[in-house]
């Protein structure tokens, strides 16, 4: 291949890979798991306190109220 080929292959490359890069990092993140198959303690809260299942997690934790 000629030098400007090859220069245009690798921009090519570096602007798909960045913006594959970017469409990863912005995309809204999902469980790789069924939650209904999880085994979760329940945390006995405090006063003040319950209990609430944080984004992307499956079993609940005690949030202050």
């Amino acid at each position: 291949m000629n030098r400007k080929r090859e220069t245009w292959l690798v921009l090519g490359i570096l602007i798909v890979g960045t913006l594959a890069f970017i469409a990863e990092v912005t995309a809204p993140t999902q469980a790789f798991f069924n939650c209904k198959i999880v085994s979760c303690p329940a945390p006995a809260c405090e006063d003040n306190e319950h209990l609430q299942v944080p984004p992307g997690q499956c079993c609940p934790v005690c949030v202050p109220n």
